[in-house]
């Protein structure tokens, strides 16, 4: 018996509602609106459910367990349909690699990463991201200073260089519409960024996975992609003009390797 077991996550829906699910989870501080270019690409082929993760947008009366990874994974699974698509982008592959490994319901027919990881920080034999970023953002919590943490991870994620005015624009935006989430989620977040590790939870999940990386990604290593090809069930794609965003940086290239991947795994 699970603490969530009577709870769903909320969700905003796109495309045609008898399609098959395609459901996209977001990282860090963001919520759905950050995923609307990514139902654009898919709305026509998918119901694409654009789901928020506890403690934000539609699922903020769950904040209570934003900081369990097994208590979110199960919330995914209550949300899904059988033979869903799901897709996580970032930070929320920890909790859908913990969902496809708790699935036994085929909830789950395929799953796609978008620059993310079972296990964020790097060790002698694993890529990741060097702990000093996630220590500046949690001491600038502490000093109350939310919002500048925020854009910190933000600027780290994006390499302004890569993206178009336009795609600043709309990350700008995503930002206002989402409003303020409490401290409590955020830091939670934060912490599994720093500490958590699915990996064997990773290598439990036996259903076709693709794992998206950009070339020039700071935090989520291209160099991963090494590390995550497991045939039959893993193969990873790395998109050369991305960083920690594909999905705006190459909409093109983006949409053509997940078509083709559930093509193939069809």
């Amino acid at each position: 018996m699970n603490a969530t077991d009577n709870f769903t996550l909320g969700y905003s829906e796109y495309g045609d509602p008898n399609a098959k699910v395609l459901a996209v989870l977001p990282g860090w501080a963001t919520d759905a609106n950050f995923l609307k270019p990514i139902a654009e690409l898919f709305k026509d082929e998918y119901r694409v459910l654009l789901i928020d993760m506890p403690g934000y947008g539609k699922s903020s009366h769950l904040k209570l367990f934003a900081d369990s990874t097994r208590q979110t994974a199960n919330l995914i699974l209550n949300t899904l349909p059988k033979n869903s698509i799901l897709m996580s982008w970032s930070l929320s592959t920890l909790a859908c690699c913990r969902a496809c490994a708790m699935d036994t319901n085929g909830k789950i027919d395929k799953y796609i990463s978008v620059c993310g990881s079972p296990r964020f920080p790097a060790d002698p034999n694993w890529p990741g991201f060097d702990y000093k970023y996630v220590l500046k953002c949690l001491k600038l919590f502490d000093e109350g200073k939310n919002t500048r943490s925020i854009k910190l991870f933000f600027m780290m994620q994006s390499q302004s260089s890569i993206l178009s005015k336009e795609n600043k624009q709309f990350m700008i935006e995503s930002f206002d519409a989402m409003g303020d989430i409490d401290k409590d989620v955020l830091v939670a977040g934060l912490h599994k960024m720093a500490y958590a590790d699915h990996r064997e939870a990773f290598n439990a999940i036996k259903i076709p996975c693709l794992h998206i990386f950009g070339a020039k990604d700071r935090l989520v290593l291209p160099d991963l992609a090494k590390h995550l090809i497991q045939p039959p069930y893993h193969v990873c794609s790395v998109l050369q003009d991305s960083a920690h965003m594909p999905f705006l940086s190459e909409p093109e290239n983006f949409k053509k390797v997940i078509n083709l991947f559930l093509k193939k795994s069809n």
